[in-house]
């Protein structure tokens, strides 16, 4: 019956018990995706006269829908870019590190003219490849720890970076680093947990915890982004966002947009496993999704505001 696993995905989110497996982590960031085959059920129970089926029906399609749609966001009125607001564009993405020519997102990076650049999973031959676009030219700062593996991680960018730092966060390096924008400061925090499968749940957990410990401690213009393996779907994820930072796709009513897997067609992607999050005082001007071509994550372009 299609309607016993949806509800039990259904029930796992009321009880908090959506990180107790891969598979039901799997089945909380699918939520968008699942509320649909609920209703269907509870149509079939109705029309079929079964009043069981229909009440665990309405039930798990109710749960799913609505946190579907508080993960949708609403668009915020975003503040003109205007007079004295320092904007700044941020392209993050995890580049995949069995991706065999990363000349297609140095062209995009490139295309995009960001300020700042947040790459995952970026090896030496990456950044070898990314020098001889000529596209880190227009990046005079940066901070770099690649790697070979899914553990490389990278930040360039246009404005100076100050009490920058690689931490080795139960195994991954994170970079925090701070950019001088005019008379303005943002806290950079770029990360990449590992992926919440088996026993790497238990370190996807503390890695996640680690980020919200860090963010706490910063005031003022705060941007955490990359790759979470992880939705707004997750627990250990919404904590972040219960600490005051807020996401910026759901800023602006965009909350069910996918960035993985980019590279499995004619199937759409299905998880926004890659986040820009901002503090209060940075305001989503606007927010997009790139080609991501040799990887299978979509990058995230995002346009955003330093508010006084």
């Amino acid at each position: 019956m299609i309607v016993a696993p949806l509800a039990v995905s259904a029930g796992a989110q009321i009880l908090q018990l959506s990180e107790a497996s891969s598979l039901l982590l799997l089945a909380a960031g699918l939520t968008p995706w699942l509320w649909p085959p609920a209703v269907v059920a509870l149509a079939i129970g109705l029309w079929r006269g079964r009043p069981l089926l229909a009440v665990v029906a309405a039930a798990t399609s109710g749960v799913l829908l609505a946190s579907a749609v508080a993960g949708l966001g609403l668009p915020a009125r975003a503040r003109p870019a205007a007079g004295t607001l320092p904007t700044v564009r941020l392209f993050t993405a995890n580049v995949h590190d069995a991706n065999p020519d990363i000349g297609p997102i140095a062209e995009e990076i490139a295309a995009v003219a960001p300020d700042l650049v947040a790459l995952q999973e970026i090896e030496p031959h990456g950044v070898a490849g990314l020098a001889r676009s000529g596209v880190l030219d227009r990046f005079p700062y940066s901070v770099t720890e690649t790697r070979t593996g899914a553990s490389g991680i990278a930040l360039w960018s246009r404005f100076p970076l100050v009490d920058t730092q690689v931490q080795d966060v139960v195994g991954r390096p994170f970079i925090a680093a701070t950019a001088v924008v005019g008379a303005n400061r943002l806290r950079l925090y770029t990360v990449h947990t590992v992926a919440p499968l088996g026993e790497d749940r238990a370190r996807w957990r503390a890695q996640l915890r680690h980020a919200r410990e860090v963010v706490r401690d910063v005031d003022g213009a705060l941007v955490v982004a990359g790759d979470f393996n992880a939705t707004r779907y997750h627990p250990s994820f919404r904590r972040l966002l219960s600490d005051g930072l807020r996401d910026a796709h759901e800023r602006r009513g965009r909350g069910w947009v996918a960035t993985w897997p980019r590279d499995r067609r004619p199937l759409p992607p299905v998880l926004r496993l890659d986040h820009v999050l901002v503090s209060p005082g940075v305001e989503v001007q606007a927010i997009r999704e790139g080609l991501g071509q040799g990887s299978d994550h979509r990058p995230v372009i995002a346009d955003l505001v330093l508010l006084p």
